[in-house]
């Protein structure tokens, strides 16, 4: 019984902090007082993922990208001087991908063009025809996918 009420706190908790993020985002970008200035263009280092709306990957989707896709990324400020593109967590990054706007982990991002599969074997990646619908779960898949280092002592 506890265990469930704990279950329950923390995803209420993570509920609201969500619409606390939201919330923010959606009043910086409605925000006439607020400038945004490019910073520098990257490119996106992984096969395929997502601009997400916030600084979460359990956030809503605003677009998939590919491997070698430019972004901008961006710094906007509040007219008092404040940096309003880093909200949340510091491992993500304000990017701009036409007309979207949203957040990147930065760990995904490279300042040079990368090797990617798909450019090198493309007539394996045509011969596969994913369609936008299989690009956007698969890319869903792979914001879950954590990566780095294990943490176990052997």
């Amino acid at each position: 019984m506890g265990r469930i009420i704990f279950s329950l706190i923390i995803v209420f908790s993570f509920g609201a902090f969500e619409s606390a993020v939201a919330s923010a985002v959606k009043n910086k970008s409605n925000s006439s007082d607020n400038s945004k200035t490019i910073l520098s263009v990257k490119y996106f280092s992984q096969t395929m993922g997502n601009i997400h709306q916030n600084a979460s990957r359990f956030s809503q989707v605003l677009t998939t990208i590919s491997c070698n896709h430019p972004l901008k990324v961006l710094k906007l400020t509040s007219k008092d001087g404040k940096d309003l593109s880093s909200l949340g967590d510091s491992n993500w990054t304000f990017v701009s991908a036409g007309p979207y706007e949203g957040y990147v982990m930065s760990d995904f991002l490279s300042d040079k063009k990368n090797y990617c599969l798909e450019e090198e074997y493309s007539k394996f990646f045509d011969g596969l025809e994913l369609d936008i619908n299989d690009l956007y779960y698969w890319a869903r898949l792979y914001d879950q996918y954590v990566q780095g280092k294990s943490k176990v002592q052997q």
